[in-house]
């Protein structure tokens, strides 16, 4: 089989396991629905309720590239959950006799990843706008914004893959989803100013890719100016460095598994 029968195959193998898992969305909207109830939890009580704690003008403007943030977190955090669920019920085991890929699984669950969370950007912004926020970036800047948000989204669903593999437990996966979204969302600069947090704090803040995921998108939609430049490069290659171990990982016990 040439290499071009190969790639068309891989393509249509993708193709077909990622509209199978769009469709549980379709016919489960609640799952989807679920995903937008926690960034909208937070963006009400933090836009309505922690707002004069906060002690900043335009506070909503400072507040809304967080949520972003941890919309796409949430929603690609849980994506191990469906893995994890696949390696219980035998899905995967079925998959593996057949004449696919070994990423092939892998690669359509990150894929349908990203085209949920494409979906979900914009429907976070519209419940911005409905609170008060108001976007004044450039529209290159705003879509530059939406990649990098799908890249940060993108990284963590591998994370999310890969400790499912490892755990092969639906309850680990769920737990480890939950630490992942509070921990990276909350311990970021995405709800209060770093320069706010105790010192020993600051540092850890600092290392956290989503603090700067989230500097670069609060200032490119938020500011005609842009992004700072260490800013932009320190959110792609802190993205980069943890999909160079993540990819490998979670491709190298997806072959393994069961052996």
């Amino acid at each position: 089989m040439s290499v071009l029968s190969k790639s068309r195959r891989s393509i249509s193998d993708i193709s077909a396991l990622v509209r199978r898992n769009m469709l549980r969305y379709v016919r489960l909207p609640d799952v989807f629905a679920l995903l937008l109830i926690q960034p909208l939890m937070v963006l009400l009580l933090f836009r309505y309720i922690m707002a004069g704690e906060a002690r900043l003008p335009d506070y909503v403007e400072y507040l809304m590239p967080g949520v972003f943030a941890m919309a796409v977190i949430n929603g690609s955090a849980t994506i191990g959950i469906g893995v994890a669920e696949d390696l219980t019920n035998g899905t995967i085991d079925r998959l593996r006799t057949l004449p696919i890929g070994r990423s092939t699984f892998l690669a359509a669950r990150g894929i349908t990843d990203l085209a949920k969370n494409a979906l979900i950007i914009p429907l976070v912004g519209a419940l911005g706008v409905i609170v008060g926020f108001h976007m004044i970036g450039p529209a290159s800047s705003i879509a530059l914004a939406a990649m990098l948000l799908l890249a940060l989204g993108w990284m963590f669903a591998w994370i999310s893959m890969a400790i499912a593999l490892y755990t092969g437990s639906v309850e680990a996966t769920q737990g480890a989803a939950l630490i992942i979204i509070l921990v990276f969302s909350f311990a970021s600069s995405g709800f209060v100013p770093v320069s706010t947090m105790p010192s020993w704090l600051q540092h850890i803040v600092n290392l956290n890719p989503v603090t700067h995921v989230d500097n670069t998108v609060r200032a490119l939609t938020t500011t005609t100016q842009g992004p700072p430049t260490h800013d932009v490069l320190s959110s792609l290659l802190w993205i980069a460095a943890v999909l160079i171990i993540m990819l490998p990982l979670a491709i190298t016990r997806y072959t393994r598994y069961g052996r």
